[in-house]
């Protein structure tokens, strides 16, 4: 069992980043949090334009600690479904669920390339 392990988020790919940054925050009030070029991060939701992983639909994240000791934990004992990965944003793999769903574990960068919006 991984330990130190909370949700993260749920992350949507979208074709247009600022047309879908407008819907969410002038039709449904959401605050954005986290802003790049190609990602934008609400609270525990995203969206991104860039490729996903995960075959195409939303991608559910899971945050932990130590993605090295998880990805070890987890590979005896689940079908990894997509293999640890250094990103700009920090160290990610994917388990299959039971229903055959990746299901992604990350551990955040200290430095990742995404940058808080200040609220003034």
């Amino acid at each position: 069992m991984v330990r130190n392990i909370h949700f993260g988020f749920v992350v949507e790919y979208v074709k247009d980043i600022e047309a879908a940054t407008r819907f969410f925050v002038d039709m449904l009030g959401l605050e954005v949090q986290r802003t790049h070029p190609t990602f934008v991060q609400f609270e525990n939701f995203a969206i991104a334009t860039d490729a996903p992983a995960g075959g195409g639909g939303p991608e559910v994240y899971w945050l932990v600690d130590d993605a090295v000791a998880a990805y070890r934990e987890l590979s005896a004992h689940a079908e990894i479904a997509v293999p640890l990965t250094e990103k700009p944003f920090g160290k990610v793999f994917a388990v299959r669920d039971a229903d055959g769903r990746p299901r992604f574990l990350l551990e955040l960068s200290r430095n990742r390339p995404s940058r808080a919006v200040n609220k003034a």
